[in-house]
């Protein structure tokens, strides 16, 4: 069985009941949609869609922290709908696997976009979430050139 609520601002999500599957939804401004869903085993998958930036980056700490410690298993948090991450964003989900670490708990990402995991990896972000880690994306280095012609 699967319920779904949809809350506002920054109440927090119902609880409920739990027979196997549960869905909350939160939209933080119509900018930011966070939904999570429990599996048989414990974890959970959080849907983000939208933006995740200064505007939203408090409420989304808050609900995904609380995601986290209320789970058994691991959380995984599917990045394909997310549409842009600032900063503040960035900030969020290092501050998420920082707790989950502490906790004890398993955090990973799913999905990312190939811009979003080359800020990761250019910030070093992708320690936190080797997941990501896209060998592709990865900067070459260039052959050395022993000297340079100038024609003039």
């Amino acid at each position: 069985m699967t319920r779904a609520n949809r809350v506002g601002g920054d109440r927090p999500a119902p609880d409920g009941e739990n027979d196997g599957e549960m869905m909350a939804v939160i939209d933080l401004a119509q900018a930011l949609e966070l939904a999570y869903q429990v599996g048989a085993d414990g974890g959970a998958t959080v849907r983000v869609r939208g933006e995740l930036d200064i505007a939203t980056a408090d409420q989304a700490y808050a609900y995904l922290r609380d995601v986290v410690d209320g789970q058994h298993g691991t959380v995984l948090i599917n990045l394909s709908e997310l549409t842009f991450c600032d900063a503040a964003g960035l900030g969020v989900l290092a501050r998420v696997a920082g707790h989950a670490r502490r906790s004890g708990r398993s955090l990973k990402l799913t999905a990312a976009r190939p811009a979003l995991v080359r800020i990761m990896h250019i910030t070093g972000m992708d320690e936190a979430f080797p997941e990501v880690r896209n060998p592709s994306l990865s900067v070459l280095p260039l052959p050395r050139q022993s000297a340079v012609t100038v024609l003039g």
